[in-house]
């Protein structure tokens, strides 16, 4: 690992800042506390994407960006400790929002050392909502932890395909708000009928349209599971916000139009379709990446995410290069791979106010790695520091 320069600068300085209105604020790890850092001489990709600015500074102080420049316009005031990055990209921490297996401790720490520092858990098989969110709030506790944003279980009628059935539109919205007041992060649900022949009964428009209205009337989004066309239809006309999986048969481009024209965000998991390709003998894959192109093609905004764990096939833990190598088949370029996994996850996390781009007053999520990923995405597993919460948790 690359050994910074560092200089402390002892003389202490105080500024006054305005923090996120957020219910997850940067935390200590092991009692560390969040202190001042300047991050000089490296090259910034911020993931706006905008082109790197070289020679970048950045101030983080107190878990929180405070400001972004270069050398020649931005002083790295009295008080700070600086670390000379030596010519390293840094870029905000990445996250990855389909995940399952999220409450497991041993995940989150291997995903916070890989750079990931936030995943979104989109279904808890094993816990009923109230424990999901508690054993949330208690890894949250932990910095060396990446950020757990958790659904809790995934909503479904009655037989369905899914883990917490609604018997009627009524019924969605006492189950909604019932999962909100527990603590819910997010509402999933599974519009879903057929999967390698296992048939289900499947949500009906109203109770869709009951799911979305009542988490949108209490400032909650909604990610949709689906697989057909025909399911991104019921997921369109419901007002969904984002898409768990990338359909798995050709999607017509008048879907594919509506759904880029009511700014629905796409997790396409083509790392499962991967899977599933080679372990079934089906060219789901293939389908999938012709849809993702297309999609891209057309304007729609993709978010990172895997499904780890969430079916038999292997997955990888950690920085998901897997996912995105494939997500670069289908037509993306590395700009827009890194978009997907930082200010379009942040925004299918509900984060965007705080995390996903390296702008002042965002959380202090930072990754730096040696060589340039936008010349290539492997690059990204060249960690040489992650900053968590403003916490340095990997390269000190």
């Amino acid at each position: 690992m690359k050994k910074y320069a560092r200089l402390v600068v002892l003389v202490p300085a105080l500024f006054s800042f305005i923090s996120c209105n957020t219910s997850q604020n940067p935390a200590s790890a092991d009692g560390e506390e969040a202190g001042a850092i300047a991050l000089t001489n490296c090259s910034l990709i911020d993931g706006t994407g905008a082109v790197p600015v070289s020679r970048a500074v950045v101030l983080v102080e107190g878990g929180y960006i405070r400001s972004v420049g270069t050398e020649s316009t931005l002083a790295v005031p009295a008080g700070y400790d600086t670390i000379d990055l030596q010519g390293s990209y840094l870029l905000p921490g990445f996250m990855n929002t389909h995940v399952h297996s999220g409450y497991v401790e041993s995940n989150l720490r291997e995903w916070a050392r890989s750079g990931v520092t936030t995943v979104r858990d989109l279904g808890d098989l094993q816990r009923s909502p109230a424990e999901s969110y508690s054993l949330r709030d208690e890894l949250l506790k932990e910095n060396r932890n990446a950020r757990l944003v958790a659904a809790g279980p995934m909503l479904t009628t009655v037989g369905g395909y899914g883990n917490y059935p609604v018997s009627s539109p009524a019924d969605a919205v006492l189950k909604v708000n019932g999962l909100i007041d527990a603590g819910a992060d997010l509402i999933k649900m599974m519009i879903e009928d057929d999967l390698q022949g296992r048939t289900w009964p499947i949500l009906s428009a109203d109770e869709i349209r009951a799911i979305v209205q009542t988490a949108h009337n209490r400032n909650r989004r909604v990610s949709a599971h689906i697989s057909r066309s025909r399911h991104l239809a019921l997921a369109i006309e419901g007002d969904v916000d984002d898409l768990a999986h990338m359909a798995v048969d050709r999607i017509p481009d008048s879907l594919i139009a509506a759904t880029v024209q009511n700014g629905i965000y796409w997790v396409p998991t083509l790392e499962l379709w991967d899977g599933v390709g080679d372990l079934h003998g089906v060219d789901w894959d293939v389908i999938a990446k012709d849809n993702l192109a297309r999609f891209v093609q057309a304007g729609g905004k993709v978010a990172l995410g895997t499904d780890y764990d969430g079916y038999t096939t292997p997955f990888e833990l950690g920085m998901p290069i897997h996912e995105m190598r494939l997500m670069q088949e289908a037509g993306m370029t590395p700009t827009q791979v890194i978009m997907a996994g930082t200010k379009h996850a942040a925004y299918v996390c509900h984060r965007e106010g705080e995390l996903g781009t390296v702008e002042p007053g965002k959380i202090a999520d930072l990754l730096v790695v040696e060589g340039n990923p936008l010349e290539d995405l492997g690059n990204l597993l060249n960690v040489q520091l992650v900053i968590h919460n403003g916490v340095i948790i990997v390269g000190r």
